[in-house]
């Protein structure tokens, strides 16, 4: 088996944030101790401010940083944050208060985004007072999705419960906009209108894929290349002048770089580390320009010869020192995220599985079928991919074998991991785990992701476990579960058949229904709607006509 990259430990550590594995305690307070403390709009020292507040003041905490060196509150109705070392955590663990940052997580979390893309109308209609900025929730802090012109109407959709910024429809866009510059089309009471709005039909950074991520990364290196040029020009002329006192201007002056500058929506993406790129590339850029447009501003002075003081001089190699020193810590940095062209011969029960710029071989499972796996200290979390079809029913299931660790399980498309389509964590105390009915929303590739729900407990990670991907399409009574073979030792399934025409409420059309709970843009065929209804599925026959899904199958 091929060795497993810690790296995969990131998606579980998303998959932990996005899941809320820990909802706010009820009546969590931060009480201020310092002199003074700066609300900030982001978990980040230098980020804007948006008020000081004196020592004793008191605010409801709603957040926290991943590494718990910032509590998010509720400022007046604004989101805001505070640094740990400013304040005391009253009523309650910081620890058990949500993942948030407004730059990389969606207001609402990944499993509930209230931005993004919706075909969604509201009860009521407001117009912009002003040019007026769509945000990703309701706080300065969160990247603008979109920008509404002067008196441009829009839907209304949800507010917050301060009533401070209301959501919106704009073209398709699920935002959020502050409600000061927005009139209230026909007076009516947005005190009707859900806190915390609606959930997206798909998040603001879905668009924002790892191919994105890998071509921004690229496209950096090669605006870095270009500006290399410039950088040794500019470097040799000051050189020369060093020696001279003199500038020869008489060379044609090299290229002035700009700036470079990554879409709203993929820098929150990959916030960590895009925007220390951009910072460190537009600094150096900075630099460049200001070094060539000093020789230029020599070159440009009245008189002959172009004389240049050692002063100037000095200055502008100092200058390009750090310069150099900026380009090549640029390119390290660059080098180690892009990857090289990996020549990886995957085998024939081999995937290819790539997150964040990082890819990863991990093992085909085959359906109704049960593997063995151990977790180390080294190796917390396993990751395997599988093929289904549209329409799908299958059932998860794990068991503890031996060692220490409790299962978690996640499931999610192998091109989409963030998406998660069902998760699961082991009672205390229990070994096997079972996720399922998950209905398979497309044909194509999936990834399941097992791993120790208590990676940082005192006693080590480690042990052996099963596991197996069970079809029950159309199963009247559950399968059988994982056991051990008490003469053998080894790990047995016994696999039900599936029983076409069978489904869940009876009735027998030749085809079964893969899910109680399923629509008809999950369904395949008129056969398989046709069991569903007859199982009593309801909304697959919105006329009451008894033909299902007319829109879409039965046609």
């Amino acid at each position: 088996m091929r060795k497993r990259a810690l790296w995969l430990v990131t998606l579980v550590a998303l998959l932990w944030v996005t899941i809320g594995v820990s909802s706010a305690q009820e009546g969590l307070t931060v009480l201020i101790t310092s002199e003074f403390a700066n609300i900030r709009i982001i978990p980040a020292l230098g980020a804007e401010v948006i008020a000081s507040v004196p020592a004793a003041s008191r605010y409801p905490a709603t957040g926290r940083s991943a590494d718990n060196q910032w509590v998010r509150i509720d400022f007046n109705g604004e989101e805001g944050w505070l640094n740990i070392t400013t304040l005391v955590v009253q009523g309650g663990d910081i620890n058990s208060l949500p993942v948030a940052d407004p730059r990389t997580i969606p207001y609402g979390g990944f499993e509930s985004p209230r931005s993004g893309y919706t075909s969604s109308l509201g009860p009521m209609t407001g117009v912009a007072r002003d040019w007026l900025r769509v945000r990703a929730g309701p706080g300065l802090g969160y990247p603008i999705l979109a920008n509404i012109p002067i008196d441009q109407t829009f839907w209304i959709l949800g507010r917050t419960i301060s009533n401070t910024w209301l959501q919106v429809n704009f073209q398709g866009t699920l935002g959020w906009v502050a409600i000061r510059y927005v009139t209230i089309t026909g007076g009516f009471d947005i005190g009707v209108l859900p806190v915390d709005g609606i959930v997206a039909e798909r998040a603001p950074i879905s668009d924002a894929t790892d191919d994105d991520y890998i071509a921004i990364l690229r496209l950096m290196r090669d605006r870095l290349n270009l500006a290399q040029p410039t950088l040794d020009t500019v470097r040799g002329s000051w050189n020369e002048s060093s020696v001279t006192g003199r500038a020869n201007c008489a060379a044609p002056y090299p290229a002035r770089p700009s700036d470079f500058n990554i879409a709203n929506q993929l820098l929150a993406a990959f916030y960590p580390t895009l925007n220390p790129l951009l910072t460190l590339f537009n600094d150096a850029m900075t630099n460049l320009r200001a070094a060539l447009d000093l020789f230029i501003e020599v070159c440009n002075q009245p008189g002959g010869g172009n004389p240049v003081g050692q002063a100037t001089v000095i200055g502008a190699l100092n200058i390009i020192s750090v310069t150099d020193s900026q380009f090549a810590e640029l390119r390290r940095r660059l080098n180690e995220l892009i990857p090289a062209d990996l020549g990886i011969v995957l085998g024939p029960n081999e995937c290819l599985f790539t997150f964040r710029g990082r890819s990863e071989v991990l093992q085909i499972a085959t359906i109704g079928v049960v593997y063995l796996d151990t977790f180390n200290p080294q190796n917390v979390v396993n990751g395997y991919c599988f093929d289904a079809r549209a329409g799908q029913s299958l059932q998860f299931q794990t068991l503890k074998i031996n060692g220490s660790f409790s299962h978690f399980l996640a499931v999610s498309p192998i091109d989409n991991p963030t998406n998660f389509l069902a998760v699961g964590r082991a009672a205390e105390g229990t070994n096997l785990l079972t996720v399922g009915p998950v209905l398979i929303p497309a044909n194509g590739r999936y990834l399941l992701i097992l791993s120790d729900q208590n990676p940082n407990a005192d006693q080590p990670t480690e042990g052996l476990y099963a596991f197996a991907i069970v079809d029950i399409t159309g199963l009247v009574t559950p399968p059988a579960s994982l056991a051990v073979d008490p003469n053998t030792g080894q790990v047995n399934l016994s696999l039900p058949t599936p029983v076409a025409g069978t489904t869940p409420g009876g009735g027998s059309v030749g085809t079964s229904c893969p899910s109680t709970t399923a629509t008809c843009s999950q369904l395949v065929s008129c056969d398989q709607a046709t069991a569903c209804l007859i199982a009593g599925v309801g909304g697959l026959d919105s006329d009451n006509d008894g033909v299902p899904c007319e829109e879409n199958l039965c046609r």
